[in-house]
């Protein structure tokens, strides 16, 4: 009974560690795509705003698209650089 992990363990710990990092990777790159495309398309929700004319209640709506367009912008915008 060594202290010292057997060969068998470490292959183990070194797939598990391999799979961890991929599927970090993807989960990270469909993120990144979900945000890009929501950058995108965000803008398009302004227009029905914009078009009404802006209340009280609509700028407090009007407000949040655009801070969820602006992250959507800095989440999404290394999308395609691979």
């Amino acid at each position: 009974m060594s202290s010292v992990p057997s060969t068998l363990e470490n292959t183990s710990v070194r797939r598990s560690i391999g799979l961890a990092n991929s599927v970090a990777r993807l989960t990270l790159r469909s993120a990144e795509t979900v945000t890009f495309w929501a950058a995108i398309l965000l803008p398009l929700a302004y227009l029905p705003l914009l078009v009404g004319g802006l209340a009280q209640a609509e700028m407090f709506q009007f407000v949040g698209l655009l801070a969820c367009n602006l992250f959507a912008l800095i989440a999404g915008h290394g999308y395609g650089r691979d």
